[in-house]
């Protein structure tokens, strides 16, 4: 028997985000052909120190995942921990079956810090954990597992859990991914395994989800994209919204995006895309002691996201509309104690410019979620979160660039009260 095997790349690749969504991503950091089948491994690795100062006094804001110092307790809280990207492997094999390219992706996303659900909210919302203690270990996030089968003529279909539409393209677009962005410290104590970037001040997070999708052909640079998902539960974390757990759903979630990429000989180039959600809920437990009147609300969401690039300039927009949509990410108070859909909406906008090996950046973004019916007229919920980062990335390697960051978030509720935040973070991404 014969084995031919060869190396087709070594060193570094583009962020790994960006290459492992959901096209199939091509820019290997290493591969290895053999028999024709290829086995190509990517990742990162970061860490950051975040000085945060806490709200000394900070208003009621039910919601907020900023942080508050408790009193008598110091208002600054310095954290090792990883950024708004977790350190990740993704593992790939790709081969040719019958003419159709075939290809599969592995991807595991562990942080650094040691008490990942230290207050009951990781990155998969479950409960464990006492603090920032010795012996401590962080939790293992496996957000992607799928299969493609594509060919140029045909477009692809993808199969198995992967990032979701709404909200990918703001989020791998935010200059905060590979740094911090909003730090998620949510009291005076202790990091997290991710920081928020700009989750939930901007745009909302494209939770990763079982689904079949079928994404088009390449039509000059205009794509589309349609998929099924695993229906979601709605989830109030602060008890005030109406919620369901573990329900039984008739449908699926469907989710789509149309997708426009262009450039030109003159070096403008960029996208827009349009991405929209709809699901249908069956709640079970009202909000703050309220009476259910709408049991089955609809949730549907829009999102719009354009990027325009010229001699080291980059200009993005992101807006988003939805109902039942909720905040941070899909249907996490989107209803109110009686089941009613809130309106939420936001958007961030972002400036960069990058001179030789050196970006500067500017972000600006706000996320609302609006009351209504059911809900209490001036109470504690979060009504708006908003903050504004100012960074400088640089690139020390070709695959080692360092990160610092000034931001300064606020989250505001329906009575008035606040609470504001500043963070100041530097650190270190490696993507091979």
């Amino acid at each position: 028997m014969t084995c031919n095997t060869r190396i087709l790349a070594r060193g570094s690749a583009a962020t790994l985000f960006l290459a492992a969504g959901f096209g199939c991503g091509t820019a290997h950091a290493f591969a290895v052909e053999t028999n024709g089948v290829t086995f190509s491994v990517t990742g990162n690795v970061n860490t950051n120190y975040t000085f945060t100062s806490c709200d000394k006094t900070p208003g009621a804001v039910a919601g907020s995942l900023l942080c508050a110092a408790p009193p008598g307790e110091s208002s600054k809280a310095s954290s090792l921990n990883s950024g708004n990207l977790p350190n990740g492997i993704v593992l790939g094999i790709k081969t040719k079956v019958s003419g159709v390219d075939t290809a599969v992706a592995y991807g595991f996303y562990p942080g650094v810090a040691n008490n990942d659900f230290a207050f009951g909210n990781g990155p998969n919302i479950q409960t464990g954990g006492s603090g920032n203690v010795a012996l401590g270990t962080p939790n293992l996030d496996v957000r992607q597992l799928y299969a493609t089968f594509s060919t140029a003529e045909l477009g692809t279909l993808k199969i198995g859990r992967d990032y979701s539409f709404l909200g990918f393209d703001a989020i791998v677009n935010d200059i905060t991914l590979i740094s911090v962005g909003v730090a998620s410290v949510r009291t005076a104590l202790s990091p997290a395994n991710t920081t928020l970037g700009t989750i939930g001040f901007g745009h909302l997070f494209s939770t990763p989800n079982a689904g079949i999708t079928y994404i088009s052909p390449d039509f000059g640079g205009l794509t589309a994209a349609i998929g099924i998902f695993q229906p979601l539960d709605s989830l109030s974390v602060t008890g005030i919204s109406a919620s369901s757990s573990s329900s039984a759903k008739p449908a699926p979630g469907f989710q789509g995006q149309i997708k426009y990429k262009f450039g030109d000989a003159k070096g403008i180039g960029g996208f827009a895309s349009f991405s929209g959600l709809y699901q249908k809920h069956e709640l079970s437990a009202p909000g703050a002691g309220a009476t259910l009147t709408d049991n089955n609300p609809t949730a549907i969401g829009a999102d719009f996201t354009g990027k325009i690039a010229y001699a080291g300039a980059a200009i993005v927009g992101h807006y988003y509309y939805g109902e039942g949509l909720g905040a941070y990410s899909y249907f996490i108070e989107g209803f109110s104690p009686t089941g009613k859909a809130r309106i939420s909406q936001g958007g961030y906008i972002q400036a960069t410019y990058t001179y030789g090996k050196t970006t500067l950046g500017a972000n600006y973004g706000i996320s609302r979620l609006n009351s209504t019916d059911g809900d209490v007229d001036g109470g504690v919920l979060l009504k708006a979160n908003s903050k504004y980062t100012v960074g400088l990335y640089h690139k020390l390697l070709d695959n080692l660039t360092l990160t610092t960051e000034f931001t300064d978030a606020k989250s505001k509720a329906n009575n008035g009260d606040s609470i504001n935040t500043t963070n100041y973070n530097i650190g270190f991404f490696i993507s091979f």
